[in-house]
């Protein structure tokens, strides 16, 4: 039973991603250099928390804004690391694993940061302090966590510390065929992802990021090996285990993915593309997918009401290839775009085909068809596999 009545997630039941570990530069070199120089001269060590800045002229600017950020993820319930070192050097912002706890019972390590020396004190430098802070947090209190989920939620977090911030959607929303967390598909597409795990976080965290801060917490493994970190349980795990009954009773994970596809296509922006956008059919039309879609991801087809018989129905027919797990669902838009009713197909266990008829289109604009794959029947979503098999589909629409 998911706990969300305290505001907590469930943990998910109990091989092997790689042991990274990077060294914190001590010249100004990037992240994982090896340089045997001396150690950089200006550093800023906080009073009010163990934070301290080494390396650049603008420490006592990133000081600032990590202490900022470290306040508020008290708030956000983020498992703030024991002590924490940023190191500013001209390049990308990240965090890494700097060495393994190896007096703990479970799976727990040190981790670092480097932060942009080209940053000046704005809204971006304080967002990205939060994120990196926020991203050694997580590597510390789960280091097996995937670097799509990792990246994702640190993102998501960082939005509520810094609200001000301006975060990339376009390039997310314009592959809503990818996988949620896949890393692979363009610059930007992880930081656009956070409004995934954001919406998890307003839709059930009794407060804000307690949903992503408790997924951590849960994601407890304990590693015999020393070259590969167990994986399981993952966030989707706990998540998955989180949200059964969340969304109606007898509701899992499936349901709210599908629901998360139908908002993603009509409150997120910019909208994401449709696979087919096509007007009211006057004879059975069949429509192929244009790219397959994977786990998670999602694909939309678009039918124009305009010239239909008054009191007609519409009829669509699905098909898809055997293994994935697609959900179908047809909502019904007013002029605006708004969504005036949905009809979701029931899909039997293992099959490969759905059924929806619409009996009333005189009020909508336009009918949506939403398709998502919420995974296969064989094994449930891993974040951890990377590369995940699209399927394809084909889709009928025939007026009545």
């Amino acid at each position: 039973m998911a706990l969300f009545s305290a505001g907590v997630l469930a943990p998910a039941p109990a091989v092997g991603k790689p042991i990274v570990v990077e060294s914190p530069p001590v010249d100004g070199s990037a992240a994982g250099g090896t340089s045997r120089t001396s150690p950089v001269a200006e550093e800023a060590c906080s009073f009010r928390h163990p934070i301290c800045v080494h390396g650049g002229s603008s420490t006592l600017g990133v000081l600032d804004a990590l202490e900022g950020a470290w306040d508020t993820g008290v708030v956000l319930g983020v498992p703030l690391p024991g002590s924490f070192d940023a190191w500013m050097t001209p390049g990308p912002s990240r965090s890494a694993i700097r060495s393994r706890d190896v007096l703990s019972h479970r799976d727990r390590v040190h981790a670092f940061s480097v932060i942009d020396s080209r940053l000046v004190a704005s809204c971006s430098l304080d967002f990205v302090c939060a994120r990196e802070l926020y991203t050694a947090s997580a590597l510390e209190a789960t280091p097996s966590i995937d670097d799509g989920t990792l990246r994702s939620e640190a993102t998501a977090l960082a939005r509520l510390a810094v609200p001000c911030a301006l975060i990339d959607t376009g390039v997310f929303q314009s592959h809503p065929d990818r996988a949620l967390v896949d890393t692979h598909v363009a610059p930007h597409y992880i930081e656009g992802a956070s409004i995934f795990f954001s919406w998890l976080d307003d839709a059930f965290a009794k407060e804000p990021g307690h949903f992503i801060t408790a997924s951590w917490a849960f994601v407890d493994t304990k590693t015999a090996s020393d070259f590969d970190w167990a994986t399981e349980p993952d966030v989707f795990d706990v998540v998955r285990e989180s949200l059964k009954d969340a969304l109606h009773p007898s509701s899992t994970l499936d349901d709210v993915l599908g629901e998360l596809a139908v908002v993603r296509a009509l409150s997120f922006e910019p909208a994401p593309p449709l696979a087919w956008d096509v007007a009211w059919p006057t004879v059975a039309r069949t429509l192929a997918s244009p790219e397959g879609v994977s786990e998670t991801g999602a694909a939309y087809v678009r039918v124009d009401t305009k010239g239909h018989k008054p009191g007609a129905h519409l009829r669509v027919d699905a098909s898809w290839e055997e293994h994935a797990k697609l959900r179908w669902a047809v909502v019904k838009l007013d002029a605006q775009g708004h969504e005036l009713a949905r009809y979701p197909a029931t899909v039997a266990q293992k099959a490969t085909e759905a059924h929806v008829q619409i009996v009333d289109v005189d009020d909508a604009s336009a009918l949506l068809v939403v398709v998502t794959n919420v995974g296969n029947w064989t094994h449930p979503f891993d974040p951890d596999d990377e590369v995940w098999e699209p399927h394809g589909w084909l889709l009928t629409i025939a007026a009545e």
